[in-house]
């Protein structure tokens, strides 16, 4: 498929050849022996450079130029032989020092400087080295199409790419090598170029400023990678908190802030970097950057706060823009942007079920190295969570339960079991991880998210407040959380034998799968508006605080279903 050059000059006397992605067109004379050419720059300001003798350009003998001194493939059969690939022509143009001189910056520049995007596409940081040295690694913003644009996670479209978009997307589809990623993004770093959250997040609809690190790489963190990736991520982060920049203070706030009546009391977003920095497959040494961002904010964990929100806190936490305008409870008027609570607490339910996930989860790629590395780790983090001031006793107390509990767990997990855990397995393991915070659960008292001070500020004024505090959600639900887990578990959701078979089971548009026959039965007159076909049931499902078993709980939910459809079928005659 490869040709020489040597079939274009010899085969025609003078030949024009364009150069794709670049308005170059060059021209061989067989009787003078030159190359001539003329570019034309984005501009429109045309440039015609001096004629090159073949001689000083590749020591052209006069009579033949083999393909072993210039071998530049030229196109593919039955396409126009004149054509020469951008890629080709910066191939030949390295072969000739004058040659170089002349057209090579035009290829780099042409094209908006298309080899430099290029270059970020494969994470190349030697190729955009040399992009900068012909001033073609511009940091600029452009436009994505409205379809095929950026595959990555994101809470909201990415509408516009920069250039750490492109390595952080070539990172995400998993294409390169991490260590050339994290390169390429150190090389972006060395020279200044914007390297914040993009401006299409929600972060920028009630914020003007932000020195935060795009949320993208902490939601792909949690989504627990091997260790090679993993590393190679807090790496990124490292570096990227070296030189000035913060990790989030919320993560996926406005996703929370919308999210569906049925995800209430379920993991379906991650909250904040700590509850990432807390799982199993993270380095402890990314707990303590979450730790430094609070010092960066002269703050005590120890502290108790009486007056005005923190100021740099509250700058840290920011601002968010509701969806619609809301009235204050208090002293009247309408608000449209309101302060996001500059206090952080960390729901220790989610705390374990990131631990849950590590240990059983098959669809993540982390597995213990050996058996207790996970309950190792996490004693680890407690050290210091300490060593920070960030515990009160209580609170101590509580994640050591939690070590205790992991370590004296014989359940098989999918370290043990090539990967695969089965449905019984999976809900033993959890029980005994929630079962380990039971005795502690008067620390409800902290809700995850005080809603009505987030809305009206006047409520918040005079209580007294903590920088972080771990807590239990009165809205959480383990047995909910663990159905939730069989129906987005693949393996598991195809082996479940339930009265009212496949009913009720639908994907939803996000791709979630539910289970609405089981969810309202579950839910029966429980306040939350989900209960069995809108009627009141005096059937109530044990508190999880009382300790049973998801499989006591599953089978009552089977027991109860029959029981009104039988009611059912009777009231319709059949």
């Amino acid at each position: 498929m490869a040709k020489g050059i040597a079939v274009l000059l010899t085969l025609l006397g003078i030949v024009s050849a364009q150069i794709d992605r670049t308005c170059i067109e060059i021209a061989f004379n067989s009787e003078t022996n030159t190359l001539s050419g003329k570019c034309q720059p984005r501009d429109n300001s045309g440039y015609i450079p001096s004629e090159l003798d073949l001689n000083n350009c590749f020591g052209y003998d006069g009579t033949t130029i083999t393909s072993e001194k210039v071998a530049v493939p030229l196109g593919e059969p039955g396409k126009d032989q004149n054509i020469i690939s951008a890629a080709d022509f910066k191939a030949l143009c390295l072969l000739s020092p004058p040659l170089r001189q002349v057209y090579l910056p035009f290829y780099y520049l042409g094209d908006n400087s298309g080899a430099f995007h290029q270059a970020l596409r494969n994470a190349d940081a030697k190729a955009m080295e040399r992009c900068a040295q012909f001033g073609a690694a511009p940091d600029t913003r452009w436009e994505l199409p409205q379809s095929g644009g950026c595959q990555r996670i994101s809470e909201r479209r990415h509408t516009h790419h920069r250039p750490i978009d492109e390595v952080l997307e070539c990172f995400y589809l998993g294409e390169t090598p991490i260590d050339k990623c994290v390169d390429a993004l150190e090389w972006l770093l060395q020279r200044q170029f914007d390297m914040k959250e993009q401006q299409d997040q929600p972060w920028y609809a009630a914020n003007d400023y932000c020195d935060h690190v795009p949320e993208f790489l902490l939601m792909i963190l949690s989504k627990s990678p091997d260790r090679a990736r993993t590393e190679g991520i807090c790496q990124m982060i490292k570096m990227l908190h070296s030189h000035g920049y913060s990790l989030p203070h919320n993560m996926n706030f406005d996703s929370f802030m919308c999210r569906s009546w049925e995800d209430v009391g379920l993991v379906r977003y991650i909250t904040g970097p700590l509850d990432v920095a807390l799982r199993s497959h993270c380095p402890p040494y990314l707990l303590e950057l979450v730790l430094r961002d609070y010092m960066r904010r002269l703050v005590g964990f120890e502290v108790t706060y009486e007056e005005l929100p923190h100021p740099l806190m509250q700058r840290w936490a920011g601002k968010y823009r509701l969806q619609e305008p809301e009235h204050l409870l208090f002293g009247g008027g309408v608000v449209e942007t309101v302060d996001k609570p500059w206090w952080k607490l960390t729901n220790v339910l989610y705390t374990v079920w990131g631990l849950f996930l590590d240990l059983m989860d098959s669809s993540t790629a982390w597995a213990e190295e050996y058996h207790g590395e996970a309950a190792d780790v996490f004693e680890q983090k407690i050290e210091t969570l300490i060593e920070y001031q960030v515990l009160n006793q209580l609170e101590e107390n509580m994640l050591r339960g939690i070590v205790q509990a992991m370590r004296s767990m014989t359940t098989p997990t999918k370290a043990t079991s090539s990967g695969v855990v089965g449905d019984s397995d999976s809900q033993r393991c959890w029980e005994a991880l929630y079962s380990a915070i039971i005795p502690f659960e008067t620390i409800e008292e902290h809700w995850f998210l005080d809603y009505w001070d987030l809305i009206d500020p006047n409520v918040s004024l005079g209580f007294p407040r903590e920088c972080h505090r771990f807590h239990i959600d009165p809205d959480d639900n383990v047995y909910k959380m663990y159905h939730d887990y069989q129906m987005q578990n693949h393996q598991i959701r195809t082996t479940l034998n339930r009265p009212w078979g496949t009913k009720g089971v639908s994907r939803r548009d996000d791709g979630k799968w539910v289970d609405r026959e089981w969810r309202h039965v579950f839910h029966s007159n429980d306040g939350s508006g989900l209960g069995v076909w809108g009627a009141v049931d005096r059937w109530r499902v044990p508190k999880w605080t009382k300790g049973g078993s998801f499989a006591d709980i599953d089978k009552a939910v089977c027991e109860r279903w029959t029981v009104l459809d039988d009611k059912k079928r009777s009231d319709n005659g059949v």
